[in-house]
C-alpha cells in the first residue's frame, strides 16, 4: 500500500512540474472524453445527447471533444467556424485555435494555431470529412 501511495505522489509531482515548465501557446479550452472504441463514443451521452464529435485519437482511442464556452481571456469559443461567425459580434475576429474556434476580442489572434480535425466518425463509425 505504501509503494502505491508513493507512486501516486511521485506521478502527481511530475505532472505538476510539467504543467509549470511547459508553455502551451494554445489559448482555447477543450475537453475530451476518451473511449476505447468508436462505438462506445458514438453511444455515449457526449455524442448522442450533447451532439459533440467523435474523432480518432492517438493510438487506438476515440475522443469525443467539446470546446468550453470561454478561453482564459474570457473570449467566447465554439466547436465550429459557422457557430463562431454566427455568434461573434465581429465575425472577422473568428480564429481557429487547436480544435476550437474563438471570437478573439481580448486574446492574441497571432498566437493561435489551428489543428482542426480533418475527419470524424459518423454514426456508423465510418470516417467522414469534418464539416465545420
Amino acid at each position: 500500500m505504501f509503494v502505491l501511495l508513493h507512486t501516486v505522489v511521485s506521478v502527481f509531482a511530475v505532472a505538476v512540474l510539467l504543467n509549470i515548465f511547459y508553455f502551451d501557446p494554445v489559448q482555447s479550452f477543450e475537453t475530451s472524453e476518451i473511449y476505447n472504441t468508436c462505438q462506445l463514443c458514438i453511444n455515449s451521452p457526449c455524442h448522442k445527447q450533447r451532439k459533440y464529435a467523435c474523432a480518432p485519437g492517438a493510438g487506438n482511442y476515440t475522443l469525443c471533444f467539446k470546446c468550453n464556452s470561454k478561453t482564459p481571456d474570457t473570449d467566447q469559443q465554439y466547436n465550429t467556424q459557422s457557430e463562431c461567425r454566427k455568434s461573434c459580434s465581429d465575425p472577422s475576429k473568428c480564429r481557429c485555435d487547436d480544435a476550437c474556434w474563438v471570437c478573439v476580442l481580448k486574446g492574441n489572434p497571432n498566437a493561435m494555431k489551428c489543428a482542426n480535425l480533418k475527419k470524424v466518425y459518423d454514426d456508423n463509425c465510418k470516417l467522414v470529412p469534418y464539416l465545420q
